[in-house]
């Protein structure tokens, strides 16, 4: 999607950012809730840290993007003497799309990859897993209208052994006893855990709104560099061939033998055109680019964005959670298909300088016994200072973003650094 400010052919973003969930608070990170069927000792979670990356290229009409989320926490078995673990997460998405009908709709597709590896103390590597689906989406963006609409189709992954957190969970492989793994139980064990059969992450749905109060438009359209100059483009290509007709018709009226005495003066006109011709081009290209950026700069920045989505989360088939395989108990995960209704608010109530964000949503648990519980989110983003990298970078304008995410028995927080547009 080719944003407000995005007014060159060739385009690119890059982000990064750290967040530290329940780093206040004892975290259910899974959702667990009050199972009184759940043992009062099972696995405890802590220590997590969460970086993710991001990156975008764009030509025209065309544009990819991949993006990373790397999580590290460590874990506290219930078993006696049992050495810490440590979890080391990895959600990788590789997307590539393309806008059609001058940018109203925009189709794309790609992968979403999972790894993970199970460390233990003085040990070492227990479990390595990774697996990989196809994505595909749509968002429909009419010109000059203050709504958008979109949705996107998530393939279940699966692979060949391993586990993952937030709706991906380990399937078979023998968790159900507290009985000992071991050379003489006869099932496939590491570290003393019974090695899963596979690794899933549930398939998805989502649709999402956004409608847009306020002067500033949503989908002004893009204009496309490249079209704008192509009719310039045209013009010339149109004076070069009337010219060469007649330069073809002159020359056929002059006697043989003064034809390459002129043939010579033509082309010597002729290249003194063609770079005439080219400076033109390039001063009307540049006259083109501050047009699309003084567009940009003159949209009024006042808003009210409003945003409302909604996530399906699929069913896994004989799937345990994570810290029933930690404990080897039979804690069965994703057995019914759920739903995470999504709210937001954005606003930027100090113009050019800061931008404020709220929401909610419902996270249904994906346990037998579980209940849902609400979230609500709040993010700013604050406007910096022009920053070059050292010269490694053109010079951009780059802002700080913070953010927080609270609910019962769960807190995340975070920051980030990207560019302010």
């Amino acid at each position: 999607m080719r944003t407000l400010y995005s007014t060159g052919y060739f385009d690119w973003d890059l982000a990064v950012g750290i967040s530290f969930p329940g780093a206040f608070t004892h975290s259910d990170f899974d959702n667990h809730g009050d199972d009184p069927n759940l043992p009062s000792n099972h696995a405890q979670t802590g220590n997590y840290t969460d970086l993710n990356l991001g990156g975008t290229v764009q030509l025209g009409d065309f544009g990819v993007a991949a993006t990373g989320d790397l999580q590290q926490y460590s874990v506290t078995t219930s078993a006696p003497g049992q050495p810490g673990l440590t979890l080391q997460v990895g959600r990788f998405k590789a997307l590539a799309a393309y806008g059609g009908y001058d940018g109203q709709l925009l189709i794309g597709g790609g992968a979403r990859i999972v790894t993970m590896q199970i460390l233990q103390s003085n040990t070492g590597t227990l479990l390595t897993m990774t697996g990989a689906a196809p994505e595909v989406g749509a968002l429909v963006m009419p010109t000059h209208q203050r709504w958008r609409i979109g949705a996107t189709a998530r393939a279940p992954v699966s692979g060949s052994a391993g586990v993952n957190l937030l709706g991906q969970q380990l399937v078979g492989g023998g968790p159900g006893t507290t009985t000992a793994c071991d050379a003489t139980s006869g099932a496939r064990c590491a570290g003393g855990f019974y090695v899963p059969s596979h690794i899933v992450m549930p398939w998805e749905l989502e649709v999402g709104f956004a409608y847009q109060l306020g002067p500033r438009p949503l989908n002004p359209g893009w204009d496309n560099p490249r079209k704008q100059e192509a009719r310039l483009r045209t013009e010339i290509l149109e004076d070069r061939a009337a010219r060469e007709r007649r330069n073809a018709e002159e020359l056929a009226r002059l006697p043989p033998a003064d034809r390459p005495a002129r043939m010579a003066e033509l082309a010597a006109e002729e290249k003194a055109l063609r770079a005439i011709e080219d400076d033109h081009v390039d001063e009307e290209s540049g006259r083109l680019r501050k047009v699309r950026k003084a567009r940009y700069a003159n949209w009024p920045r006042d808003r009210l964005l409003l945003l409302a989505s909604v996530l399906v989360t699929g069913q896994s088939a004989n799937a345990v959670s994570v810290e029933g395989f930690l404990d080897k108990l039979q804690e069965s995960v994703g057995r019914s298909v759920n739903l995470s209704p999504r709210l937001g608010l954005e606003g930027e109530p100090i113009r050019d300088h800061v931008v404020l964000r709220a929401g909610t949503y419902i996270e249904p648990s994906r346990y037998d016994a579980g209940s849902a519980r609400q979230h609500f989110t709040f993010g700013t983003d604050i406007h910096l200072f022009p920053f070059d990298l050292w010269g490694l970078l053109p010079e951009s304008e780059w802002k700080l973003g913070l953010f927080a995410d609270l609910a019962p028995r769960y807190t995340n927080w975070g920051l980030g650094i990207s560019n302010w547009h």
